[in-house]
């Protein structure tokens, strides 16, 4: 009974041992570059300020990331991730009963494209790729009065918000296969 179960678990050794032999770590995509240079966000949108934001937390989802170097010119750069900020659509999604004209509740929709070429501007891995993300915004204390000014607080305040989700939308959209 012994070498039975011995050899039992010799079996159940080997052949769940040789099925893990061959597992990889990592994607195992094989990239045409080691590095990317990502220049501020550009901005086409009525939101100047997010370009500062958004570029931040760009480049530190790619550095938090570590699967390639970021780097801070475009000479040491094997590739160069250009992101224009498109629209920032807001969408009234509640109303204060009182005033139908004020939002209780808004959706933001942050739009971009991002471009993925190399430096020498000869290859394109991708073009005008398009990147959003969406958050929910809520502006009500119960004060009609302060209403408007309570608005765009929270709009400014939520960038961060849109901006991390959106960094990890264009880290996926440039290391994952495609």
């Amino acid at each position: 009974m012994s070498r039975f179960l011995a050899a039992s678990f010799a079996a159940f050794v080997l052949f769940f041992t040789g099925a893990c032999s061959h597992y990889r770590l990592g994607t195992g995509v094989e990239r045409d570059f080691e590095s990317v240079f990502i220049p501020p966000v550009e901005t086409n949108a009525a939101y100047p300020q997010a370009a500062a934001v958004l570029t931040t937390q760009v480049r530190e989802a790619f550095i938090r990331d570590g699967r390639i170097r970021v780097v801070n010119t475009p000479a040491e750069a094997d590739s160069i991730l250009i992101v224009t900020l498109t629209n920032l659509r807001r969408a009234k999604l509640t109303s204060l009963p009182t005033d139908s004209g004020l939002a209780r509740k808004m959706g933001l929709t942050l739009e971009a494209t991002a471009t993925l070429r190399d430096p020498a501007g000869e290859k394109t891995w991708f073009a005008d790729r398009p990147v959003a993300v969406e958050r929910e915004l809520f502006t009500d204390n119960g004060s009609a009065d302060l209403q408007p000014l309570q608005q765009t607080q929270a709009e400014y305040a939520l960038l961060p918000q849109l901006a991390e989700p959106f960094a990890k939308r264009l880290v996926g959209a440039v290391l994952d296969t495609w």
